[in-house]
């Protein structure tokens, strides 16, 4: 299971906040058009309803009319969703350090999120997505605990979670994966608000040293003979 270190994101959380998009957060109440209800009575639009929302803002007239399950939004809200990506692959735990480190940076972006007001998910994949609990609640967090790090998918594991339109969105990964960073940003950023990669890699995988011949041996499946030199590297 993936461990992360409480005590050092209550640490920082208390000295660090989270602003994902400038543009997008202005000051003082309803600053940010999110997908809760805010403090204005205006009525806005509807956009359909995502795991984790609040029930309390369905619109059972709709859902008599038609079986949709739709949320009512107001002129001014509050509370945007923020969307935190953490690949649990088989490469994510190289070393516990490496498996650790991303696991925590995933619990301060949820917690600096909770803290700012935002509405919080948590996604992980491994093989396949696996939501976190979420919802702006910090049922999350025993969840994030129980993750294994396992199978290949990672950040291109499909089908994809439910990500919910104009979310603020960070990923938190090793990067490598065999179709590449861009359609990974393609995939995982469409219609996000906006998104932010975080790139967590051991130190061998930052800085490899020339070896010789070795066998190398991926997590996420296969094995080969190389000569580790300058060029190789």
């Amino acid at each position: 299971m993936v461990a992360w270190n409480r005590t050092a994101v209550d640490a920082r959380a208390a000295a660090l906040r989270l602003c994902l998009d400038p543009r997008r957060r202005r000051h003082g109440a309803g600053d940010r058009l999110g997908a809760g209800a805010g403090a204005s009575i205006e009525f806005h639009d509807h956009r359909p309803y995502m795991p984790g929302d609040d029930l309390r803002h369905l619109d059972w007239n709709v859902l008599a009319r038609s079986d949709q399950l739709v949320l009512r939004r107001y002129r001014q809200e509050v509370a945007p969703r923020v969307e935190v990506l953490l690949d649990t692959s088989a490469s994510m735990a190289l070393t516990p350090a490496k498996a650790e480190l991303a696991a925590t940076l995933a619990a301060l972006f949820a917690t600096l999120a909770q803290r700012a007001g935002d509405r919080v998910q948590l996604f992980a994949a491994g093989a396949a997505w696996r939501p976190l609990a979420g919802g702006g609640r910090s049922d999350w967090r025993p969840a994030l605990g129980d993750q294994p790090c396992a199978g290949a998918g990672g950040l291109a594991a499909t089908p994809l979670p439910p990500l919910a339109p104009a979310g603020e969105r960070i990923l938190v990964s090793d990067g490598l994966c065999r179709e590449g960073g861009h359609a990974v940003v393609r995939r995982l950023g469409a219609e996000a608000g906006s998104i932010c990669l975080v790139q967590v890699l051991s130190r061998e995988e930052r800085d490899p040293s020339a070896t010789g011949l070795l066998r190398l041996e991926d997590p996420e499946g296969g094995a080969a003979d190389r000569v580790i030199d300058a060029a190789a590297i």
